[in-house]
């Protein structure tokens, strides 16, 4: 097991820190392309990418990845901004109909005004917004 050093490419036979947990060290599992963390046990993979790591073990298939800088981990962020634009699309294409037309229906039989349903759709929906991009 070699110390760190700056490649152009990650060595399979050296070890690195822990991206995920960044307290252990990668250290090289034997006979394999993969790394094994020493303090959180993750198994991490080299990507297509020759500089790019991630977890092994994870069925999530928008699994994070992270990107060896020389010096450090970079995590990379393309895929974290697709699935906040993901998470935006769901509740735009499926609720937003859905609150609009109860809108219209139930706040039109209780006889409030224009206003009054503008302002309790406009609720609605910053309620809807907040429990999707809380989780």
């Amino acid at each position: 097991m070699h110390p760190v050093k700056e490649t152009a490419v990650l060595d399979l036979d050296t070890s690195y820190p822990c991206p995920s947990c960044k307290q252990g060290q990668l250290i090289p599992i034997t006979l394999t392309e993969a790394w094994g963390c020493d303090r959180c046990k993750q198994i991490f993979e080299r990507k297509s990418d020759l500089m790019t790591v991630g977890k092994l073990s994870t069925p999530y298939p928008r699994q994070r990845t992270w990107k060896w800088t020389g010096k450090h981990w970079q995590a990379n962020s393309k895929r974290l901004k697709m699935s906040l634009l993901e998470a935006y699309r769901w509740p735009s294409v499926v609720l937003l109909p859905i609150a609009f037309w109860l809108g219209w229906t139930l706040l039109a039989v209780t006889g409030l005004g224009l206003p009054s349903r503008m302002a309790l759709i406009l609720l609605a929906l910053v309620v809807m917004f907040w429990l999707v991009l809380r989780r």
